[in-house]
């Protein structure tokens, strides 16, 4: 006979394979449909060069605006409402790009396409935290290596997609995946809202906190370094004869470290691991200028950034849900995402204006400067919960007592 607590137990692990999939899925735009859509672009649609790079940076810059008011609706309508029904809208928006007769229609596409992402990523990662409660670093981390492992499978098996059954069957499959996943979202459990919510919920409200401000410069340091690297690394290594193929091999690299890290990680505070990740990627960044001339030494210069977004990516989500009141997390994380597509905006142009050659001594002098930045903050504010835990009901995903705030593996609840 099966008792409740089987039922608790089985609706638990049906959340987490849900989440799972919704990790997987949402994506997918970015690691397999970027690859193909520049050429895409051009050839059907005879898009100009200007217009394919428009194109492209319209789902970030439409994102990037999205997220600071995106958090609102996670956190007023809860986590499962908004995040189905963006998930939805994000799939049927995809069905629509073979249909795009001009490059101006799919520019519409793109930017409607980016709204979506900014209710369904921050509301996925906030799932996460409320599910994962009994150990958010290791649930945060296995969220981060999910996501590690489509961006290693999902470019080469895209291309490969496009390649032999045409760019529409890859819009279409993934706009497939994408609905699926807005379904998957309803087996998820969407905690209680606090008794104590309160009425006012702004993005100001968790930008005024000093310990997210912390948070989201961190983040900045973390994407703008990458973003130097996914500019300079290329070029480099075209410089010096390399073809596409090994380009790629590299980037694996730094992807197969990063998920190692991250499925590694269960314990700790979040404090430590977002800093040593980010001396890391400054040491990264650094040996990509310093080694220029030494193209076989860069597989070095992978690696160090493989292990420190390895460290910091999860750390840093960690860090946005724990250190935001219960009313705020959609809101904190939202605005996390926010800052982590400034940097992928500012980091790649900012490259280019001093050149691949000297673009790591850039990206480490920005990620120091705002490492140092955010020290200060945390002297002066410490790390820890200023509001009560959630009164949430118990998740479907454990059956166990809450665990004592400091096992929770964070900084803010370790001090």
């Amino acid at each position: 006979m099966q008792t409740e607590t089987d039922t608790r137990r089985a609706g638990g692990r049906l959340a987490w394979v849900a989440l799972g999939w919704i990790a997987l899925v949402a994506f997918l735009d970015t690691f397999a449909i970027v690859p193909v859509l520049a050429p895409y672009t051009k050839r059907v649609l005879g898009a100009t060069d200007a217009q394919a790079g428009i194109i492209l940076s319209l789902y970030s810059l439409a994102n990037l605006l999205a997220n600071f008011y995106s958090g609102v609706l996670i956190d007023r309508f809860g986590r499962r409402l908004p995040m189905a029904l963006s998930l939805w809208a994000a799939g049927a928006l995809i069905a629509l790009y073979p249909l795009a007769t001009a490059p101006e229609m799919l520019m519409v596409l793109r930017a409607l396409h980016g709204v979506t992402g900014a209710v369904f990523v921050p509301a996925l990662f906030a799932l996460v935290g409320e599910h994962g409660k009994q150990n958010r670093a290791g649930a945060m981390g296995s969220t981060g290596a999910l996501i590690g492992l489509v961006a290693l499978l999902a470019p080469p098996v895209g291309g490969v997609i496009a390649r032999d059954y045409g760019d529409a069957a890859l819009f279409w499959i993934v706009a497939t995946l994408t609905l699926l996943g807005g379904f998957a979202v309803l087996w998820v459990q969407d905690p209680l809202r606090p008794m104590n919510m309160q009425q006012s919920i702004h993005p100001r409200e968790a930008l005024g906190l000093p310990n997210l401000r912390g948070v989201y410069l961190l983040t900045l340091a973390m994407t703008f370094m990458m973003g130097a690297l996914t500019f300079a690394l290329p070029l480099l290594l075209l410089e010096a004869g390399y073809d596409a193929a090994y380009r790629g091999r590299l980037f694996g690299l730094l992807a197969l470290v990063s998920i190692a890290l991250m499925v590694s990680v269960r314990r700790g505070k979040w404090l430590g691991r977002a800093t040593l990740g980010i001396v890391f990627l400054a040491a990264g960044a650094l040996g990509l200028s310093v080694l220029a001339d030494a193209p076989q030494a860069l597989w070095s210069v992978a690696a160090l950034y493989g292990v420190g977004f390895g460290l910091v990516f999860p750390a840093v989500h960690l860090g946005a849900f724990e250190g935001a009141p219960d009313h705020l997390r959609g809101v904190s994380l939202a605005l996390l995402h926010a800052f982590y597509s400034l940097g992928y905006v500012l980091g790649p142009v900012m490259a280019g204006i001093v050149g691949a050659a000297h673009a790591g001594y850039l990206g480490a002098a920005f990620g120091i400067a705002l490492l140092v930045a955010t020290s200060g903050a945390w002297d002066r504010y410490p790390i820890r919960r200023r509001h009560a835990p959630s009164r949430s009901a118990p998740d479907d995903s454990t059956l166990r007592a809450p665990a004592p705030q400091t096992q929770d593996g964070d900084g803010s609840d370790a001090t």
